[in-house]
């Protein structure tokens, strides 16, 4: 988390995929209001040329995420304690 109740996003496509679904608003800041993405309990960020997961520790009611199809390479969900699927084929995530 950064500053007050700011969420640390730094994957660009990733905010970008957080404007789209609304939990965001422009301009691409490398943050997301934590308030926003605290209660969500499904994200689907699929096919959005994503690097970097990086925040998703702070969507902590999350119990849903699809993340396949994007560019990660390490994907740390230890934080989000709630869930309970996760679809993240077709990344670049050592087996």
């Amino acid at each position: 988390m950064i500053g007050f109740g700011q969420t640390l996003i730094p994957d660009d496509n990733f905010e970008q995929a957080l404007i789209n679904l609304g939990y965001d608003t422009t301009p691409i800041n490398g943050s997301v209001p934590t308030a926003n993405i605290n209660t969500v309990t499904s994200l689907n960020v699929n096919s959005q040329n994503i690097a970097d997961l990086t925040g998703i520790e702070d969507f902590t009611a999350l119990t849903y995420l699809y993340c396949s199809y994007n560019q990660l390479t390490i994907l740390d969900v230890s934080q989000n304690t709630a869930l309970t699927y996760l679809h993240c084929y077709t990344n670049q995530l050592p087996s």
